[in-house]
């Protein structure tokens, strides 16, 4: 019959009245709120399971992930007596000299390495020299063969190299390799400060709404003071959830925050958990399949994650819980079929004698070496007020996309974890006008301010963390490249 009406800030009587006029013979006087956003499993929810972490100011904060002592190095230059070689050298045969130049000394004399081609070629360091920025390793080749030599394809500019074991002699042996070092990688965010308010007028202090609405519990909500906090609430979290997924810093290269806010004072940004993810794993995909996304996956796990623990949480918007079934009910036709009625119930529509439904939905992939996946639907990424691009197939191209969380632990901590301030809850302050919801009209009370009015304000400080980028994927559907 009518269309839902937008308006912000100040309600007054004259909204409740034109929007929500009262009709005696309506057939229902419970409006459902449409436009309502049903929060349920969104990233607050996620980060819930762990407690948060309270630090003891709003400082910026750094944290630090453990990085094993091993790398590859890029070769410079491999030469024969000073000289550059050719492609007809053949450097190390006969087990004569030839020297690897690489841009830091990070291998050790006496020590072994190898190329790209492992231990097919493999090399003995003799002897180490710097040469301005970089390191010059006289080396031999560590075979059994006179005839063996390093082939000059495998020994050009860019070939990697990796150190393996430093072997001696077994008689009156004088030296091993050294260790080689790395620092652990920091990472730094902000605690992000984020305000909200309202102001009510004092008449509208239990003030009736023509039509009465549903709460978040099935509660029914007759008041418009009511309502407006519920609505006040709902709002909040909303905001607060868009921050700690979708933020982004502003702090600049210079590390300074540039952007100045109403006090004239500098607003700080810490980044969300995109943010943060972009800095490790994202990959595109024209259409969604789960093979394709298991790839990603062990791109994730292997070598870093023993077999029992290769658990991730895939959140995704409906339409993108709709592509992760069809792929695996595509995906499961290449089994044996289940040989039983588990998909098969029965049902009453008053069309037939033996009414049946047909259902079940795939939700959970277990994938090669014990990986496993779980579906998570989030329902801010099916949100068509934020998510303004739209897909051929249906919905909002947000809701096909793919976050991969690990939501295990970092060297002992959440991997994905809430951050807040000691000591800084979530602030709910208001200003008691002539009239308020908070005292009878007849008691004697202080007031804030002479208007016929009050305010309420809330304010929250707080961050989200991803501890280890390098654990996490986005799967984006190419529309959003």
């Amino acid at each position: 019959m009518t269309g839902a009406t937008s308006w912000k800030g100040l309600t007054t009587e004259n909204h409740i009245g034109k929007i929500w006029q009262s009709a005696p013979q309506k057939v229902s006087d419970m409006i459902m709120t449409v436009q309502q956003n049903a929060f349920g499993n969104n990233i607050d929810s996620v980060l819930a399971q762990f407690p948060t972490k309270e630090l003891d100011s709003d400082d910026d904060f750094t944290w630090e992930l453990q990085s094993q002592g091993v790398d590859n190095v890029a070769l410079l230059e491999c030469r024969i007596n000073g000289t550059a070689i050719v492609a007809s050298d053949e450097p190390g045969k006969n087990h004569t000299e030839f020297e690897l130049v690489f841009p830091k000394d990070w291998f050790s004399d006496t020590q072994r390495i190898v190329g790209e081609m492992n231990e097919m070629y493999p090399v003995l360091i003799q002897g180490t020299r710097s040469e301005g920025m970089t390191t010059v390793y006289t080396c031999v080749m560590d075979t059994g063969s006179m005839e063996d030599f390093i082939p000059y394809e495998e020994v050009i500019a860019g070939k990697l190299f990796s150190g393996e074991y430093s072997p001696v002699e077994r008689t009156m042996s004088r030296k091993g390799r050294e260790i080689a070092y790395k620092s652990h990688i920091t990472m730094r965010n902000a605690f992000s400060q984020i305000r909200i308010e309202k102001k009510t007028p004092g008449n509208m202090r239990d003030k009736k709404m023509g039509s009465f609405f549903k709460g978040p519990n099935g509660e029914v909500i007759k008041f418009w003071q009511h309502y407006e906090s519920f609505m006040f609430d709902n709002a909040f979290r909303e905001d607060i959830n868009k921050l700690m997924m979708f933020g982004t810093s502003n702090r600049s290269s210079d590390g300074k925050y540039k952007v100045s806010g109403k006090s004239g004072y500098k607003i700080t940004e810490g980044a969300g958990i995109r943010q943060q993810m972009e800095a490790a794993n994202t990959s595109y995909y024209n259409t969604f399949a789960i093979d394709d996304l298991s790839s990603r996956l062990l791109d994730l796990s292997e070598g870093k994650l023993i077999a029992d623990e290769r658990g991730f949480v895939l959140r995704t918007g409906e339409r993108g819980a709709w592509e992760f079934h069809k792929s695996l009910e595509k995906f499961a036709q290449l089994f044996t079929p289940l040989q039983d009625q588990s998909r098969m119930y029965s049902t009453k529509a008053g069309i037939s004698r033996m009414e049946k439904g047909f259902g079940g939905q795939f939700v959970e992939f277990m994938g090669p070496n014990n990986t496993k996946v779980s579906l998570s639907v989030d329902s801010m990424y099916d949100d068509k007020t934020r998510n303004k691009l739209k897909h051929p197939n249906g919905g909002v191209v947000e809701s096909y996309r793919y976050d991969v969380f690990d939501i295990g632990t970092a060297e002992g901590e959440p991997n994905v974890q809430k951050y807040g301030v000691k000591g800084t809850p979530i602030m709910h302050k208001y200003i008691a006008g002539f009239r308020n919801p908070f005292s009878p009209d007849g008691e004697v009370s202080a007031i804030g301010t002479a208007e016929d009015a009050w305010e309420e304000h809330k304010m929250f400080v707080g961050a989200a963390i991803v501890r280890d980028p390098s654990r996490t994927l986005s799967f984006i559907n190419n529309m959003q490249a």
